[in-house]
């Protein structure tokens, strides 16, 4: 049985912009494209990723036409690495997040966590700290950026 890895949306953009603990969330992103583990990020978590990228690839007015391509193309390259991209179940996800003050991202990351039997792959915010359902987290980095 293949190891499942998903990636929440701190640990692609610790990955991406060289924060704390991308050399960590880099190794494992390299099992994932040598094929010895299955890697996923929740559909939420890659417009997460898409629109933060897109911030901050524009200008002082915000997004661009260039920022959003740049982010798509982040994105692609993920999935060239082998991430597919996957649909949390709305109703888990939604019963996580009625628990507590995760996002929503986080709550659909961690639903797919659950569905999947993954490794969920989150960074140092304490959201993941007390869930409503049982799910593998590995941390990345001990703090938040």
């Amino acid at each position: 049985m293949t190891e499942t890895y998903v990636f929440d949306t701190e640990a692609i953009i610790a990955y991406l912009y060289d924060e704390p603990g991308r050399d960590v969330v880099e190794e494992l992103l390299t099992e994932v494209r040598d094929g010895s583990v299955e890697g996923l990020i929740a559909e939420t978590n890659a417009a997460e990723v898409l629109y933060l990228i897109a911030r901050a690839e524009g200008n002082e007015g915000g997004p661009t036409q260039a920022s959003f391509r740049t982010a798509d193309r982040d994105v692609r390259a993920l999935q060239r690495w082998g991430i597919a991209l996957e649909r949390a179940d709305w109703r888990v996800a939604g019963e996580v997040k009625a628990d507590g003050h995760i996002s929503l991202a986080d709550a659909h990351a961690v639903a797919l966590a659950a569905e999947t039997d993954g490794m969920l792959i989150a960074g140092g915010d304490d959201d993941f700290d007390s869930l409503p359902i049982d799910v593998d987290v590995t941390r990345f980095r001990d703090k938040s950026v």
